[in-house]
């Protein structure tokens, strides 16, 4: 399993409405796409003054999946308007039961 973990920071003009359109489009992203997808996602919770604002961490099933992900049209429908950086490290999981 291939793991893409993005964490953000929205400028500051971004409103809870723009942030809201950027998690919803996240959340829908699993059930566009035509390969395995699992999404986690939600806002920094404050506990050090140098985190992101927000993180998502994706879930494939392997590399090939992921780079069809990042030419996608869903993923590139996403709202970027009110993101000021983004940072992510994708590594491989070994599935175990």
């Amino acid at each position: 399993m291939l793991v893409h973990c993005l964490t953000l920071r929205f400028t500051e003009s971004a409103s809870a409405a723009d942030v809201e359109a950027f998690r919803d489009a996240i959340a829908r992203l699993p059930s566009q796409v035509d390969f395995h997808l699992r999404t986690r996602q939600g806002p920094d919770l404050g506990e050090r003054a140098t985190n992101a604002d927000y993180a998502v961490i994706s879930e494939f099933a392997n590399a090939e999946d992921f780079r069809r992900y990042l030419v996608h049209p869903a993923h590139l429908a996403v709202p970027r308007d009110h993101v000021e950086s983004a940072h992510s490290v994708q590594f491989l999981v070994a599935e175990t039961d």
